[in-house]
């Protein structure tokens, strides 16, 4: 079982191989530079997953801008990571206004479960992971 933690002063990603679950937050006020330094970073963990299953909550409650084009880095990483074995993502937003902005941004993915909007990490609700078991080869015995 693999844990793990990458900090920076804008962000925070963790990672727990057993759970099939990455934490990543981000704070202060986020530039495009920035997200896609994170970008970078979170990719690199959750394609350690390889065909694994698995969970990924992003929280951003804590951000207090995003530069546009930071916002788009963040929906392309979103979908690289639901394209890439991510079976849902959870999103933690600042407030009321950002949690009706978000899902309406991300509507079809929200609608379909694969993205879901909260205010608090513990309104989170988590599908069952199905892990992916991987068979030692077969030594034949002449």
């Amino acid at each position: 079982m693999k844990r793990g933690s990458i900090k920076w002063e804008m962000y925070l990603v963790t990672w727990d191989d057993h759970d099939a679950k990455v934490e990543a937050s981000l704070g202060g006020r986020v530039t495009v530079e920035e997200m896609t330094v994170f970008a970078e970073e979170l990719k690199a963990v959750v394609e350690e997953f390889g065909s694994q299953p698995y969970l990924l909550m992003l929280d951003y409650s804590r951000a207090k801008s995003f530069d546009l084009k930071a916002t788009d880095v963040l929906m392309s990483l979103k979908d690289f990571c639901l394209d890439g074995g991510a079976e849902k993502i959870v999103c933690v937003v600042r407030d009321e206004e950002d949690l009706a902005q978000h899902t309406h941004s991300r509507l079809m993915a929200a609608l379909e479960g694969k993205e879901q909007f909260v205010l608090q990490p513990d309104e989170a609700t988590w599908p069952a992971i199905e892990k992916v078991a991987v068979s030692a080869p077969q030594l034949k015995v002449a």
